[in-house]
């Protein structure tokens, strides 16, 4: 008798990920970049997470984004109901999230669902049978507009294909066990790691996979199990998946990881003019998998290519603000790419990084500030740096979402002072998170309910959340057991929140100004 689940893991739920690359803010910039013009994000819009899981990125983009319109869909009750809880704990009314499969929602008559200007679905094409794959497919070309963006990201076979028979085995020995699916992760990891020491010619043929395995025993157990243990477990051809898409009526525009877009840092050297030989997106991104061993894919379609003429392309891209969402490098700058580390030269890169110090800045007024630059030369260093990490798009109306993104990021900080583990804040200011780390999020927590900006009362109500929750401070690894001494760590680490974060915090719109 079928399985309501299909073969999914359904045992153990989904981890509470957010994905810079899925939201609209990024997506946006990603289709300018690559000349074509994306929905206007100053307007109301549709936006849909196809196997949102618990829903943590549409959470995010309708808690920065009060004009859209977001929809999460997933088959697992579990992930839906746990969306649900989260939305209606902050307070959220433009969101919506359904217990549907993919055939259920492909069925839908055309008036039960509107158009989306955004549809995206992280990871599930590589996790899914070959009929869901087609569904997933099918749902997009019923419901993406004519103009809006598809995000598909998916594992690659150029990255994965020694792990295929790996991973086959690790499936049947879970499959014959009895126990939960993450910890059936972490017991065939460690089986994988008996026949490799037997000396399996498999493993010294593949030498890659003792570092791989290694790697994977630091990751989340839930993510493991949602990895591997799925009965579909299928890495993917970019050109197979372009093609799938093409039925859809969406075209391949580029990749949301940006430096993958640009040739010098995405593949080697030597390889770069063979990619420019050919025009067939099929080809030249086959050819860059395989240049870079590329491991996974983050595709960005577009329904309808129409692309800007250069002029209005540039208009448009010299509006575009961006700021800081970090440290900025004072010396020498380096990206990692999939090819190793790029250094930046430091005539490009130094005049940029001084206007970003001093505040949020429009990429034209970058381009202006240092005439001696090309175009090219500031865009790509824009498009680098905010692959990196470093800058990030800011939305057109940063301020609109603070009152959303504020709910939300109160709830973080009591979430983590429950026990939760969630190490990020929402940044209203860019329609997307940053990272922190819990005690960051419980001194914004206290900031944004009108806590005083002083070090130690703000370290005695976070000790007291600490032991409230069960938690240990630590320092240098070690567990501080002295109350005095742990009271004087905790006002230093305090102490550099108020002076090193929070004007970010307050540039990206998560604390008030002033």
């Amino acid at each position: 008798m079928p399985r309501w689940d299909d073969g999914y893991v359904t045992d153990v739920t989904y981890t509470d990920n957010v994905y810079r690359e899925m939201t609209p803010a990024w997506l946006a910039l990603t289709a300018l970049l690559l000349g074509q013009c994306p929905p206007d994000l100053s307007r109301p819009f549709r936006y849909a997470d196809l196997g949102c899981g618990h829903g943590m990125t549409a959470l995010f983009v309708a808690a920065s984004c009060p004009q859209a319109e977001v929809w999460g869909f997933d088959f697992n009750p579990a992930h839906i109901a746990a969306a649900r809880q989260y939305a209606s704990q902050v307070g959220l009314s433009n969101i919506t999230f359904v217990e549907t499969s993919f055939a259920d929602l492909a069925a839908q008559p055309a008036a039960a669902l509107p158009e989306f200007d955004f549809i995206v679905s992280h990871g599930v094409l590589s996790w899914i049978s070959p009929a869901n794959q087609k569904l997933l497919v099918e749902v997009i070309r019923q419901r993406l507009r004519a103009g809006g963006l598809a995000y598909v990201s998916y594992n690659t076979l150029t990255g994965w294909a020694s792990m295929v028979p790996v991973r086959a085995l690790m499936h049947l020995l879970a499959e014959a066990g009895t126990e939960r699916s993450d910890q059936a992760a972490l017991t065939t990891l460690d089986l994988m790691e008996r026949v490799r020491a037997t000396g399996a010619r498999f493993f010294t043929q593949h030498p890659d996979l003792q570092e791989r395995l290694a790697t994977l025993r630091k990751q989340n157990p839930r993510y493991l199990a949602h990895e591997f243990l799925n009965a579909d477990w299928h890495p993917l051809m970019c050109a197979d998946v372009m093609a799938a898409m093409a039925e859809a009526r969406c075209e391949y525009i580029g990749s949301a990881a940006l430096a993958e877009n640009i040739d010098v840092a995405s593949v080697p050297a030597e390889l770069a003019p063979m990619l420019a030989q050919y025009r067939d997106p099929r080809i030249r991104e086959t050819l860059r998998d395989i240049g870079m061993a590329g491991a996974f894919r983050r595709d960005v379609y577009r329904r309808g290519v129409v692309p800007l003429l250069p002029q209005e392309q540039v208009r448009l891209l010299e509006r575009l603000r961006f700021t800081r969402i970090g440290p900025l490098p004072e010396a020498d700058v380096s990206f990692a790419t999939p090819i190793g580390t790029l250094n930046g030269r430091p005539e490009v890169y130094q005049p940029l990084l001084a206007l970003l110090r001093q505040g949020p800045v429009t990429l034209g007024e970058l381009h202006r500030a240092d005439p001696a630059r090309s175009w090219g030369e500031v865009v790509q260093a824009l498009s680098l740096l905010t692959g990196g990490g470093q800058v990030h798009p800011m939305l057109p109306e940063p301020a609109a979402g603070a009152a959303t993104a504020r709910a939300l990021n109160e709830w973080i900080s009591d979430v983590n002072a429950d026990g939760g583990d969630m190490p990020r804040l929402v940044a209203p200011a860019i329609g997307s998170m940053i990272a922190a780390d819990l005690l960051e999020t419980f001194v914004a927590g206290h900031l944004l309910r009108g806590a005083a900006p002083v070090a130690e009362p703000l370290a005695d109500q976070v000790l007291a959340q600490l032991r409230s929750a069960g938690r240990s401070l630590q320092r240098d690894g070690q567990t501080l057991h002295d109350p005095a001494e742990a009271r004087q760590h905790t006002i230093g680490l305090v102490r550099t929140v108020l002076t090193n974060r929070v004007p970010l915090l307050r540039d990206l719109g998560i604390l008030p100004q002033g």
